[in-house]
């Protein structure tokens, strides 16, 4: 683990540039009410999906995960929390056994709490800065805390006249373990043929592509064959592509539907080496399916 000394110089480094840069949150926030642009807004969400990738790499091995979420914004602020529970984790898990001396199912993974600041500089230009906790629960994490991290994160974001762009960087301030960069493109389009039967109804499309430094040399860069060592390092480089689409239909002004799809791919071969050696499944590209429930009020 890096210096304290160093981890502070990182800090200062990157919080200069989130200044200036916005970040496109994965997590549902909601607009403000036509009636009042400053009222309070919040939304539940649950996302069920078919397998847990973040970043490219497998959380999950078999069966369906299911990650809840709710999201308060007022007045450009927004604060978030959000969970997964893994239902194929249990004590005989071969890739996350229990600790020593635990007992019973840890089916839940992770806990995240996030808090960020929009504000529109001018018309269809937004910046945004924010940060992340990320709580990993037994068996994910060896000890209380010890495999927590916390990004601070920020961007720029515009919505041209076809699609919407945003460019997002986070840098990881607690073990000053990693950065990661992100181009997010994405287009909203409307159903109104659909409209007869479900008012409002979009399809949403959205690619993302991601560069990724690991700063500390303990990272697993390669599967190899049993009995042989993994190589272990740093690693610097393009990482992965993520291609997605759902559907979105409003079942009334507060609750919706959205089945979704997503494929995530290596952009390089040292980048699917990467991902292999550290995803739950041990491969490279994944691809998921489920659905999202959001209410909003």
């Amino acid at each position: 683990m890096n210096s304290l000394r160093f981890t502070k110089k990182r800090l200062s480094l990157f919080m200069l540039p989130f200044l200036f840069l916005c970040v496109n949150v994965s997590f549902p926030l909601t607009a403000a009410r036509a009636d009042d642009s400053n009222a309070p807004t919040g939304a539940f969400s649950t996302d069920i999906l078919s397998q847990y990738i973040f970043r490219g790499v497998a959380n999950s091995s078999t069966g369906c995960v299911i990650q809840p979420s709710f999201t308060a914004t007022w007045n450009g602020f927004s604060a978030n929390v959000w969970g997964n529970f893994d239902a194929s984790r249990h004590s005989v898990n071969s890739y996350i056994p229990l600790q020593n001396g635990a007992e019973g199912n840890s089916k839940w993974s992770e806990t995240d709490f996030t808090v960020s600041y929009t504000k529109e500089l001018c018309k269809d230009f937004s910046v945004l800065i924010g940060n992340v906790y990320y709580g990993l629960q037994y068996p994910n994490a060896y000890g209380p805390n010890s495999n927590d991290e916390d990004e601070v994160y920020g961007g720029v974001s515009y919505n041209f006249p076809w699609f919407s762009a945003a460019f997002t960087t986070y840098g990881e301030v607690m073990h000053s373990a990693d950065e990661y960069f992100e181009l997010d493109l994405s287009k909203a389009i409307p159903l109104p043929m659909l409209d007869c039967w479900c008012k409002g109804t979009t399809l949403n499309l959205g690619t993302s592509f991601g560069y990724l430094i690991l700063n500390q040399d303990i990272n697993t860069l390669k599967v190899t064959p049993f009995g042989t060592p993994p190589p272990t390092g740093s690693f610097s480089g393009f990482d992965t592509c993520f291609l997605n689409a759902s559907v979105t239909f409003p079942i009334n002004k507060y609750l919706s539907v959205s089945p979704k799809v997503g494929l995530w791919l290596p952009l390089t071969s040292k980048a699917s080496d990467y991902l292999q050696a550290n995803s739950m499944d041990q491969r490279s590209t994944h691809f998921y399916g489920g659905i999202n429930l959001t209410a909003t009020f």
